[in-house]
């Protein structure tokens, strides 16, 4: 009687891994990954901001602040540059710097409340101003925006923000706290939002809600990745030996937003894949990328090729022979749990590894 293992599953969901000490299950624990490299409040203290916000009984202003505060409060200190800036005279109350909650804090405070109500609403200018700042950064940034949506002078905003989608790709943004209380208004936030591909819209009297307002954080600041649970099972096999069939799953090897390169807290469960591939060196491996439905398509797809062949590129430069390695990118159009679910979304983020005769 041959003894052989049949089953390795590797699971790694939104996680920073655990090094394999044993083959029992590890305990779950949580932790927090950033999605951005910086932040940037940013907030419209025009004119039309002095005016009553629906039933709130108080101004757009304070509504917007109010509802900053908030967000400021859920906001993981993560080692993200933040800095805080208003329009449509663009100023600084709190320069760029390691963001911490009781900093920035500091600098919401000092946002003016007192509006001048006889000044034109150049919001277009506005972000002008603030894309010669971000110019400057490195990395990804997100821009939280606090406005009522009103403009009534100087460029087109969508063009001033189209245009720094295309400067900026993926490594940009646009995210709104809306104290909109006309259509036109509503609107033409929605359309900012949507300018780029990871912007998220959302009113600011939804966010006394705490779960809109967990959920509003992680969507622009953070993922939450669970550490490594592995499990193997052992088949007795009576003679003949029957072929070793594998399958060797990860999921989300620590991905944030479109990132794909692997990180020092992969290196473990990759190298014992690694480990486990060159134990059989005749069989063919297929590295399959997959995302959840977010985003378009076609981003997706392409989303998914990258992260695929990260985890090949990095097999194939420890020890894997590249002409084993095939790689292929499903894109969304594989999920193996339902998109419409928070967890589910969180499991289709995943690249397979096959091996097959």
């Amino acid at each position: 009687m041959h003894k052989r293992n049949v089953v390795l599953i590797l699971t790694v969901a939104l996680a920073a891994l655990l090094a394999f000490g044993s083959m029992a299950f590890a305990e779950s624990r949580i932790i927090l990954k950033p999605k951005v490299d910086a932040f940037a409040y940013f907030v419209d203290t025009s004119p039309s901001m002095s005016q009553s916000y629906g039933s709130t009984g108080n101004p757009k202003i304070i509504a917007g602040i109010n509802a900053l505060k908030r967000l400021n409060n859920v906001v993981p200190e993560l080692g993200y540059d933040s800095a805080l800036y208003a329009m449509p005279d663009f100023a600084t109350y709190a320069p760029k710097s390691i963001f911490t909650r009781s900093a920035m804090a500091k600098g919401i405070s000092t946002l003016p409340s007192d509006l001048d109500f006889f000044q034109s609403t150049p919001m277009g200018e506005g972000f002008k101003d603030l894309d010669s700042v971000l110019k400057n950064w490195d990395g990804k940034f997100a821009v939280v925006f606090v406005s009522d949506g009103l403009t009534n002078a100087g460029r087109n905003p969508s063009l001033v923000v189209s245009d720094m989608a295309k400067k900026y790709g993926d490594r940009f943004c646009l995210h709104v706290i809306s104290v909109a209380d006309t259509p036109r208004g509503k609107s033409n936030l929605k359309r900012l939002a949507s300018l780029t591909p990871c912007g998220v819209y959302v009113d600011a009297t939804a966010l006394a809600n705490k779960a809109v307002l967990d959920k509003f954080a992680q969507d622009v600041f953070y993922t939450q990745e669970e550490e490594l649970i592995v499990e193997v099972i052992e088949e007795v096999v009576i003679a003949p030996v029957v072929p070793v069939q594998e399958k060797i799953v990860f999921r989300n090897f620590n991905f944030g937003f479109d990132k794909y390169k692997i990180t020092d807290e992969m290196v473990p469960a990759l190298t014992e894949a690694a480990v486990l591939l060159e134990e059989f060196p005749n069989l063919k491996v297929m590295v399959g990328g997959h995302t959840d439905s977010s985003g378009s398509e076609s981003y997706n797809q392409g989303l998914s090729e990258r992260r695929a062949k990260s985890v090949a590129d990095w097999l194939a430069a420890n020890g894997v022979a590249s002409e084993r390695l095939q790689v292929k990118g499903y894109g969304e159009m594989n999920p193996k749990y339902d998109n419409k679910t928070k967890e589910g979304r969180k499991l289709n983020r995943r690249v397979e590894i096959d091996v097959e005769d």
